[in-house]
C-alpha cells in the first residue's frame, strides 16, 4: 500500500488554576463555635457506570429513528445503498461521499415517504457529502454533540440502514482518535470505533448515549469490525463554510512544519520555512518558531498541525501562539484562499487525498 504524506492536527484545550485556602483564627476573646461532626460523604457512582448502554440504546433508537433516513443513488458502477440523517428542518442531509459524493439520481425515504434529493456541497477530502429535500413538512433532526468529549472506552452506536434491511442499531466503544490508518491519512483526525457494520451504512451518525451526533461514519475497516468517523466538528466547518460563502473556503497561511528534536513548550511542531508573500508571514510567524496553539486546538507535535489546517477558514481571522527562543508569544493570522491548492504539510508538500481507487476497500459502498 503506498505510503502517504501527512501534514498536522488538533484537539481543544482547557486551561484551569488552583486557587490556595486560607484559615482564619477566631478573633481574640470569643467564644469558638461549637464543632458540628461532619457528615460521611456518600460515594456516587460515575455517570459512565451509572448508564446502562445496552437500555440506553433503545432510548437512542427512539429518539433518533426519525431523523435518519436511507439513501439511493447511481454512479458509473452501479446502484449505491447507504444512510443519512437529517442536520435542520429544512430538509439538509449529512451522508458519506461515496454515496453522494458524485452520484446522480439520489433518493431519500424518510419513513414511507420518498423525496428526491440534490447534493448541495461534497468533500472528497472530508469524505461526506451534503443533500437536501424539499418536505411538505419541517423534518425531525439530529442535535450535534462534542468529538472532544469522547475519551477511549466511551461507548458510542450507529443507527443506518444495512443491505437492504430496516433502521438498524449498532453498539461500540471508542478506540482512539486517529490521524490515519496503515500508512495512509486523513485530512483531520477521526473517530475509531469498535462497531461492527454492514454495506448500506455509510453516512449513518455516531451518537453518543444522550443522542446526538459526534461523528459522520466515513469507513469502515478489518472485516467490518471496526469504523472511522470523521468528527461531527468537521462537518459544522464544511456547513458552515456553505452557508457563509457558497462553498468550501480553506484557509492557507503558507507554512511549512517539520518535527523538532527540541520541543519548546510541550509542542515539537517547528516552523520550517514559509512565503513572505503569505499570510503566515504578515501575521509575524517566523522560521524556527514552534507552533503551540492553532485556533482552538493545542498543538503538541507536527502531525496536530494537518487536524488544525482543516479547521482553517480563508479571510477568517486565526489566533496563533507560538514559542519563539523559548518564550511564548500570541500571534493572529487572516488566512487566505489557496494561490495555488497548496496546504501545509510536514514535507514541504501538499496533504495527499486519497482517491476514489484508493478508498476503495476502505468505503461503505454496495
Amino acid at each position: 500500500m503506498k505510503r502517504l504524506r501527512f501534514a498536522s492536527s488538533l484537539a481543544a484545550i482547557a486551561i484551569g488554576c488552583a486557587v490556595p485556602s486560607h484559615g482564619v483564627e477566631p478573633a481574640r476573646g470569643s467564644t469558638p463555635a461549637k464543632a458540628v461532626p461532619a457528615k460521611p460523604a456518600v460515594a456516587k457512582p460515575a455517570a459512565a457506570r451509572a448508564e446502562n448502554p445496552w437500555q440506553k440504546m433503545g432510548e437512542v433508537h427512539s429518539k433518533c429513528e426519525d431523523a435518519i433516513c436511507r439513501i439511493e443513488a447511481d454512479d458509473e458502477h452501479g446502484h449505491l445503498r447507504g444512510t443519512g440523517f437529517f442536520v435542520d428542518a429544512d430538509g439538509t442531509l449529512l451522508t458519506s461521499y461515496s454515496v453522494g459524493g458524485t452520484s446522480q439520481d439520489i433518493t431519500v425515504t424518510v419513513g414511507e415517504q420518498r423525496y428526491p434529493a440534490k447534493r448541495v456541497v461534497a468533500d472528497s477530502r472530508a469524505g461526506i457529502a451534503v443533500l437536501k429535500i424539499i418536505a411538505e413538512r419541517p423534518v425531525r433532526f439530529l442535535k450535534f454533540g462534542k468529538s472532544t468529549d469522547l475519551a477511549v472506552a466511551t461507548p458510542v452506536m450507529t443507527l443506518g440502514f444495512p443491505l437492504d434491511l430496516p433502521l438498524s442499531p449498532s453498539l461500540g466503544l471508542v478506540a482512539g482518535m486517529d490521524p490515519g490508518f496503515e500508512g495512509r491519512y486523513f485530512a483531520t483526525r477521526h473517530i475509531r470505533a469498535n462497531i461492527a457494520v454492514q454495506r448500506g451504512q455509510g453516512g449513518s451518525p455516531v451518537l453518543n448515549l444522550q443522542g446526538e451526533a459526534v461523528g459522520v461514519l466515513i469507513s469502515m475497516v478489518d472485516g467490518n469490525s471496526g469504523i472511522f468517523a470523521l468528527p461531527i466538528e468537521a462537518a459544522e466547518k464544511i456547513l458552515r463554510d456553505f452557508r457563509t460563502h457558497g462553498r468550501i473556503r480553506q484557509g492557507w497561511v503558507g507554512v511549512d512544519v517539520r518535527p523538532t528534536d527540541m520541543p519548546e513548550h510541550g509542542s515539537s511542531a517547528r516552523v520550517q520555512t514559509l512565503r513572505e508573500d503569505g499570510p503566515a508571514f504578515a501575521g509575524g510567524i517566523r522560521p524556527g518558531d514552534v507552533l503551540l496553539q492553532v485556533g482552538a486546538w493545542k498543538i503538541t507535535n507536527a502531525e496536530d498541525v494537518m487536524s488544525a489546517a482543516f479547521f482553517v477558514t480563508a479571510t477568517e481571522p486565526l489566533p496563533v501562539r507560538v514559542s519563539r527562543d523559548g518564550k511564548e508569544m500570541k500571534l493572529t493570522v487572516l488566512p487566505l484562499d489557496p494561490p495555488d491548492g497548496t496546504m501545509p504539510s510536514i514535507e514541504r508538500q501538499p496533504p495527499t487525498i486519497l482517491s476514489a481507487e484508493e478508498r476503495k476497500g476502505l468505503n461503505l459502498g454496495p
